[in-house]
């Protein structure tokens, strides 16, 4: 993994809104082993301007065209921090945007890509802990985040202890997220029985009135299959 850029970044208001004073936030980057990079913004709590969920998209837009001149958006993992402070817990989202072409935009120079606009952020919720370390986070959790840039929540599942547990796929596979720190989960891609065995595995940290098998199979079913990721 090899970081690109870690530090605060300005954000304008919006056009609609003059008065507002520019946004604040904090930016990591990293770019892993296949290409991709994950991009993680953090809401600061001194933050006088549009809170960073409300200005996400434009967010991204600046983000894409200031440090991100050689990337394809399909390369790109965007992933909303909000600390502890504004919650009992902080947490992690994936944000999934559409895109267009920049309006008025002039060609490219050579080698680079044309501008783009980032709207309609679709929010996954992804991971949830008492701290979360936004560098840490990208290099514990690199061999999932570098699969999940077209990534589809599949399952979620709360345990005793109130930690979640997601089951998300990518266009090759499955992965198990928890924060429990009794989870014994694999870090690697899985099918649907090696997914069930894990499941199966925890069973006693689950919160549960039937059989966990015959959840994620019902989630599968109605969403996941359905869709035909």
């Amino acid at each position: 993994m090899r970081v690109r850029y870690s530090g605060v970044f300005h954000y304008k208001s919006s056009p609609a809104s003059p008065k507002v004073p520019v946004g604040i936030c904090d930016v990591d980057i990293v770019e892993y082993d296949n290409g991709v990079c994950g991009v993680m913004i953090t809401e600061r709590k001194d933050n006088q301007g549009v809170l960073v969920t409300t200005a996400c998209d434009r967010i991204a837009t600046e983000l894409y065209g200031d440090l991100l001149p050689d990337k394809e958006e399909e390369s790109v993992v965007w992933l909303e921090h909000a600390p502890a402070y504004r919650a009992d817990r902080a947490h992690i989202d994936v944000v999934q945007f559409e895109s267009a072409p920049l309006p008025g935009a002039g060609h490219p120079g050579e080698g680079k890509k044309r501008p783009r606009v980032f709207s309609n952020p679709l929010w996954l919720r992804f991971f949830e802990a008492k701290r979360i370390v936004p560098l840490e986070f990208l290099e514990t959790y690199r061999n999932i985040l570098k699969e999940l840039v077209t990534a589809r929540l599949v399952f979620t599942v709360e345990d005793k202890d109130g930690c979640y547990w997601r089951v998300w796929a990518s266009q090759d596979g499955l992965f198990i997220v928890s924060a429990n720190p009794a989870a014994k989960l694999p870090d690697r891609r899985l099918d649907v029985p090696a997914v069930t065995q894990v499941l199966k595995d925890n069973q006693q940290l689950l919160r549960s009135d039937k059989a966990i098998e015959e959840q994620f199979t019902t989630a599968l079913m109605k969403g996941f299959l359905n869709r035909g990721l």
